[in-house]
């Protein structure tokens, strides 16, 4: 009679134990998930950031035409030097139409990444510090590019406004 509580005991022990051991073994497995996510966010994150870059050192390239054609020489033939003026302005507005593009894809991008981290967080429930500063790094780091894009885009009008006056004079 004295095994029968002590087993009852025993038993019970080991339930808890097993359930214990299974809540354990899900924290893991969400754990593990959580960092497999964050680590494909850094890499996306990663990608764009490379992006970025090579939109700004498009947007260099950009700003060396416009002062390339600002400091021309203007004692040049002047049907030579409206023709060529038309040119660059058709591959000014060319690049510019690329520029848009390209932001406007990374743009997309951004948000589908921020509504992805926002859903990863919600899906986390408090989902760790961690996540959650990424995503307002996320966040900043998007406002910078909606920033950035519309000083491009300023520049680039306030270039192409330029151009058409000049070609006007000409």
């Amino acid at each position: 009679m004295t095994d029968d509580p002590k087993n009852s005991a025993l038993e019970s022990a080991r339930t808890r134990l097993e359930n214990a051991m299974s809540h354990l073994a899900q924290e893991v497995a969400t754990a593990r998930a959580a960092k497999i996510t964050s680590e494909k966010l850094q890499a996306e994150k990663a990608t764009l950031e490379s992006r970025v870059g090579a939109l700004e050192q498009e947007n260099l390239k950009l700003h060396e035409q416009v002062a390339t054609l600002s400091l021309r020489d203007t004692g040049a033939d002047s049907d030579d030097a409206l023709e060529a003026l038309r040119e660059e302005k058709a591959a000014i507005e060319q690049n510019y139409s690329l520029l848009k593009r390209q932001y406007a894809t990374l743009q997309d991008e951004m948000e589908a990444l921020e509504d992805r981290l926002a859903a990863s967080t919600a899906a986390n429930g408090q989902g760790g510090d961690a996540v959650a500063g990424e995503n307002a790094e996320l966040k900043k780091a998007i406002m910078a590019l909606q920033a950035e894009r519309d000083d491009i885009r300023t520049e680039l009008d306030g270039a192409i406004t330029k151009i058409e006056a000049m070609v006007g004079d000409a």
